[in-house]
């Protein structure tokens, strides 16, 4: 089969290698899109260990093309997305439910063969089939949206809550998204205007702010008075974790989504002064269902987040491109061949 293998610091190369084997307790899909990540263009640009050479992606959407013997949650033919965090099964995290924190963890397009491939081996307790009315754009978009469904609910957005949001990436538009879903008063932060006009032309978010006007923070203030009463920092620097810790009010929550390729010097004392509830937010667990019946009841448009498309065998092109964007996509899609 074709895949898309990474083989260090930007170097992406086109390579043929044998059609996976299935397990008893596993399905094959046939890959039909495939999301561009963060984390992806982190490990692209050298931001991540990872084993060499790699397939990358984790967002992905395809049909079942074979089942294993023991499969019975899904059959042939169906179109079906998938959680991508396997867990070891045996440490304390893993009894408690929580994969996403397992101490020793398999991870599609991480340390495992992800879904820039033709091809790509699932274990079936991680296949979820896709709704008939869903299209493949909406499912490759599941994933991504889990991850912000899990940190708002970590978060406990409710009605009336005035949320705060740096970074209007894919992943804060998403949480703009879910947060206003949950009742939240939704304001927007980023140095892009192009990533506002996004956000509020997606979301109608009650208020955008380009962080690089010296009077933005004035202009926050006058919409709300103490600050937000939670942050969600999606940007992954130590001026975007400074900037969370600055909106949030006095006994407020700054939850943390960011991937961060080294590490952050930030001021303590304002967390401790202002007792703010600091949590990190790490992909997510059990959300796929939320997800979806979240898609189904509040209309997410995919076509105004998926703003590049791609062929499979444009790939590379696609991963240069969005590595060097400064702010004019959302989300990049690679899309195989029907």
């Amino acid at each position: 089969m074709k895949a898309l293998q990474y083989f260090g610091k930007q170097d992406l190369r086109f390579v043929d290698l044998s059609e996976p084997q299935i397990g008893e307790n596993e399905i094959l899909m046939k890959v039909k899109k495939v999301g561009i990540c963060g984390t992806d263009l982190h490990i692209y640009n050298n931001g991540m260990n990872v084993p060499l050479p790699l397939v990358l992606g984790h967002e992905f959407v395809g049909d079942i093309i074979k089942i294993g013997n023991n499969v019975t949650n899904i059959k042939v033919g169906d179109r079906a997305v998938a959680e991508h965090v396997i867990g070891c099964g045996k440490c304390s995290y893993c009894s408690q439910g929580k994969k996403n924190l397992c101490k020793a963890p398999t991870i599609i397009g991480i340390n495992r063969q992800g879904a820039l491939a033709e091809y790509l081996p699932i274990p079936s307790d991680l296949i979820f089939k896709l709704p008939t009315e869903f299209s493949y754009d909406e499912g490759v978009l599941i994933e991504p949206l889990s991850i912000a469904v899990y940190a708002v609910r970590k978060a406990g957005v409710d009605v009336g809550d005035k949320v705060a949001v740096v970074g209007q990436g894919p992943i804060g538009l998403l949480v703009d998204f879910v947060a206003e879903a949950s009742g939240g008063t939704v304001f927007g932060f980023d140095k892009h205007d192009n990533r506002i006009t996004y956000a509020k032309n997606i979301h109608d978010i009650s208020k955008g702010f380009n962080i690089t006007q010296a009077d933005f923070l004035k202009q926050f203030k006058e919409e709300a008075v103490d600050g937000a009463d939670i942050v969600f920092e999606a940007v992954g620097s130590d001026t975007s974790v400074e900037l969370a810790i600055e909106l949030a009010r006095s006994g407020g929550k700054v939850i943390v989504l960011g991937v961060f390729e080294h590490n952050v010097t930030i001021n303590m004392m304002n967390i401790v002064k202002k007792e703010l509830q600091l949590y990190g937010s790490w992909t997510c667990v059990f959300s796929f269902e939320e997800t979806m019946l979240l898609m189904k009841s509040q209309k997410l448009d995919a076509n105004q987040l998926i703003t590049n498309r791609y062929s499979f065998q444009d790939s590379i092109k696609a991963f240069q491109e969005a590595a060097s964007d400064k702010g004019n996509r959302i989300k990049s899609v690679i899309e195989f061949p029907a």
